[in-house]
């Protein structure tokens, strides 16, 4: 009996496979695109090219009293609330004591479609009681190795405390006023203090730039 031939084997795919072959090719590929865009774009690229952006507060508490004075907490707190971290290039406060009338006075105000009218009593004056503003490392002419760097949610508070006279105010009003930048930055940048009228500090940035202050303000009653 002879021995026979092996037969050749020929696989040969149809149409239908090779396209779906295409289709896997394509969808590994996709995937690959939204992995770059999810985790590369979205966590790096964008958090990068994103503004600083913090948010300054101020509160005021009462450590301690006596008949003859009031020893206050004033609490400044930066908050960065961006995706990138931050270095606040300067910070400042001012602190006014505050008075006031007797009696309610009316006032109403119509400008610009805004209308508004109240029946308080107004503040009689208002007296700086302290003030403080500081250039640090970031901008040009600050202190050179003083930073406050803040990683994103970070939050970072400073207090100073201040002692007025027993019955001198009814109310103490503080305000906080900080110019984030990111720590990516390698140029200072130009912040102007300005000295006003009454005693107190504001930190101006330029114009034109894309760099910008934030600043809040609380009022805290000392009565009774």
């Amino acid at each position: 009996m002879g021995s026979r031939e092996p037969r050749a084997i020929r696989i040969v795919e149809d149409r239908w496979s090779n396209f779906r072959h295409i289709i896997e090719a394509v969808a590994i590929v996709a995937a690959g695109l939204w992995a770059f865009y999810t985790f590369v774009y979205q966590e790096r690229i964008k958090p990068a090219s994103a503004p600083a952006a913090l948010d300054a507060s101020v509160s005021v508490h009462r450590l301690g009293r006596d008949a003859r004075r009031d020893i206050l907490s004033v609490d400044l707190m930066f908050h960065n609330v961006g995706k990138t971290e931050i270095d606040i290039a300067a910070e400042g406060y001012n602190v006014w004591g505050v008075r006031y009338g007797a009696n309610p006075k009316p006032s109403t105000h119509e400008t610009s479609g805004r209308f508004s009218h109240s029946y308080e009593i107004p503040a009689v004056f208002g007296h700086l009681i302290d003030a403080f503003a500081e250039l640090r490392d970031a901008a040009l002419g600050g202190q050179r190795g003083h930073h406050i760097i803040l990683e994103p949610d970070a939050t970072e508070t400073i207090a100073d405390v201040i002692v007025v006279p027993r019955g001198a105010y009814d109310s103490i009003r503080a305000q906080v006023i900080a110019v984030p930048v990111k720590t990516s930055r390698t140029d200072k940048l130009r912040i102007d203090v300005i000295h006003q009228r009454d005693g107190s500090y504001w930190l101006q940035t330029p114009k034109n730039s894309d760099i910008g202050e934030d600043d809040n303000e609380t009022e805290f009653a000392l009565i009774p």
